[in-house]
């Protein structure tokens, strides 16, 4: 190589390393520039303590419909899932054998009475005879005795009569509630007997949730403690419910104990739907920090503590989120600045031109 060559090529790396040094000066003053932030004070706040059970909706209303007479069902029209109001026809039971029995009931009412009139007349009769030594004392005993009997004897019948026709109000079976119709056990032309199951009609107007506490949390609960019951099957909705009453007994294997819940009058609450009921037992204070401010570095959650001007990374860990705000376990303490809403680009130690971030 000639020795211009040489020297060009010696001149053109000279040139190069100056340019680089210029950009990485630029670079350093770029860095070295105060960056705009936000800054957000690090606040305690009362975090709530729950204790958190599946259990199910069910209905406080749910009425087994059976018959208090026998006889074949004449008319039962009603089938699962229709709704009715209180007071509609569910069942028409066959009232012949019932009407039979009024009429033998009113035909013993009717003899009766008869048969007391004519004891009376005797008694009549036989006082005026036994006053004038015409008939002797003890025929006139035995008149009164027998319009006692005939007496008995009417006051049973007309008793008897009046079961009979009470039987015939129970031949039609109304719905007592307004709901829907959840079974049917039974189909026109089949026989109803006293006290089995026809159908049954569940009430929507009052919902309750249903579940079971451990032992180790019942002395925490009271009806006045707060439920928060989100229902899977609409997408984890909540509803603000109420502790109505705990069963005061307890399983002798599981140790647990059945709580029913008062819900809000939601349409969208049907009976037997799942969910999970948070029970506040208590709260605790604990640092929170905004969403927006926590950004991953290597991985983990944490954000940039300003301290004397300067961005300072830091990991936390993290507990729930209630309300747009992240629990921090540990990491922070109350009163502590950070950086409200990170950029991604942001280095670990940038000067910081901060504002307080307006609430």
């Amino acid at each position: 190589m000639s020795r211009s060559l040489h020297t060009a090529s010696i001149l053109a790396v000279l040139l190069l390393l100056s340019g680089c040094d210029d950009h990485g000066a630029e670079q350093n003053s770029k860095a070295a520039d105060p960056v705009d932030a936000t800054v957000d004070t690090v606040e305690l706040k009362d975090i709530p303590i729950n204790y958190t059970v599946p259990g199910s909706v069910i209905s406080d209303g749910r009425v087994e419909v059976s018959s208090r007479v026998v006889g074949f069902i004449e008319q039962l029209d009603v089938r699962e899932g229709q709704r009715v109001k209180r007071g509609d026809l569910l069942v028409r039971i066959d009232p012949t054998d019932i009407d039979e029995a009024i009429r033998q009931a009113r035909a013993l009412v009717i003899a009766a009475e008869e048969d007391l009139s004519d004891a009376e007349t005797d008694v009549r009769k036989y006082t005026g005879l036994a006053e004038s030594g015409s008939v002797a004392s003890e025929t006139l005993r035995k008149a009164k005795v027998r319009a006692d009997i005939a007496r008995t004897t009417l006051d049973r019948a007309k008793s008897a009569l009046a079961a009979a026709e009470a039987q015939k109000d129970y031949a039609t079976i109304t719905s007592p509630v307004d709901g829907v119709i959840v079974s049917v056990a039974r189909r026109s032309g089949e026989m109803a007997t006293a006290g089995a199951s026809i159908l049954v009609v569940e009430s929507h107007e009052v919902l309750l949730f249903k579940a079971y506490l451990s032992e180790q949390s019942l002395a925490s609960i009271s009806t006045e403690t707060a439920v928060a019951v989100r229902i899977d099957a609409l997408g984890g909705r909540e509803f603000a419910g109420r502790i109505r009453g705990i069963v005061p007994s307890g399983d002798d294997v599981t140790r647990r104990y059945e709580i029913n819940a008062l819900l809000p009058d939601d349409a969208a609450l049907v009976p037997g739907m799942f969910g999970r009921a948070d029970i506040r037992l208590g709260t605790y204070q604990a640092p929170v920090v905004p969403r927006d401010s926590i950004t991953k570095r290597g991985g983990l959650d944490g954000v940039f503590v300003v301290e004397n001007g300067t961005a300072r990374f830091r990991w936390l860990r993290t507990g729930r989120e209630l309300n747009g705000v992240v629990e921090v376990v540990s990491g922070l303490k109350g009163g502590e600045k950070i950086v409200a809403e990170v950029d991604g680009g942001l280095p670990d130690g940038a000067r910081m031109k901060t504002a307080d971030a307006v609430r």
